[in-house]
């Protein structure tokens, strides 16, 4: 049987859902559930009888009941606020700060979710430790050094994926991303270039992704039997950026003739001279 609580969801969020909404939306700094975007903050601390009193509730000493109640506010709210506006609204804690917040899935599909500092964070598997996404003055975000490595210390045993033709990448690519809204670019952008046109392709975000190019870098790709390492090729400190030359991989054809490389210049190698070095040859 359906509980009802001693609230209208209605009439304590509609009137100002709306204006909540287009702040959070123009906002600087936005967190992001998901696709939900925080739009209010209820309480900044975790007082179960402080959220309750918030919803006009007589508070409870029992943490345990506390807790149901605020489930059926959460489901109340939900179901609620569906039926009166067609769009979805939900409470839950925050996983920044801890503060329970009024969520709005956030349909905006032109928004891109690599764009946001917390979202990145919060979803991006970690390749080594020691290391966090931050702004970057290189480009966007970049990875950056929690502690010192030597010059010659493996960060990064292995990178792992599926090895892709570059074509069949691409046909991946085209077919699925208009299907993921505002998290295209988070599964269709990570990729190592390989010899022979191919591509070891990752389902999944990781950290590599946002370690920024350099022509004078302090990492490099080490590979040996297609089998990829990350190495720092000089000492680096606690702060500083992690950086690669993105042109010394073996880049698909036509590669440098794309939009989002045009910041590249090309470098003159031969395969025998190739700075992707193997694993021996790894100072």
């Amino acid at each position: 049987m359906k509980k009802y609580l001693p609230f209208d969801s209605g009439t304590l969020f509609i009137p100002t859902c709306e204006r909540w909404k287009k702040e959070a939306i123009t906002s600087i700094e936005q967190e992001y559930l998901g696709d939900m975007l925080r739009i209010h903050t209820i309480a900044h601390h975790d007082s179960l009888l402080f959220i309750l009193r918030y919803f006009g509730l007589d508070p409870v000493a029992d943490a345990d009941r506390a807790f149901d109640l605020i489930g059926d506010i959460q489901m109340q709210v939900y179901e609620e606020m569906l039926a009166l506006t067609g769009e979805e609204y939900r409470l839950d804690w925050s996983r920044h700060d801890g503060a329970f917040c009024l969520w709005y899935r956030d349909r905006n599909h032109c928004r891109d979710a690599t764009r946001d500092l917390m979202f990145v964070r919060t979803h991006t598997r970690p390749l080594f430790p020691d290391a966090e996404i931050r702004n970057s003055p290189v480009h966007g975000f970049g990875l950056f050094s929690l502690r010192h490595w030597s010059a010659g210390e493996t960060l990064c045993n292995r990178l792992d994926g599926q090895v892709l033709s570059y074509d069949e990448y691409e046909q991946l690519r085209l077919l699925m991303a208009p299907m993921l809204g505002r998290v295209r670019n988070f599964f269709f952008m990570e990729w190592n270039a390989l010899p022979g046109g191919r591509l070891l392709s990752r389902p999944f975000r990781t950290t590599y992704s946002y370690i920024n190019h350099s022509e004078k870098p302090n990492l490099q790709l080490s590979l040996l039997d297609e089998r990829l390492s990350l190495v720092a090729i000089r000492d680096v400190r606690p702060g500083d950026e992690f950086t690669l030359d993105y042109r010394l991989e073996s880049l698909p054809r036509g590669y440098f003739d794309t939009p989002s490389s045009g910041y590249l210049t090309p470098v003159v190698h031969d395969p025998a001279s190739m700075r992707l070095k193997q694993a021996e040859e790894t100072p």
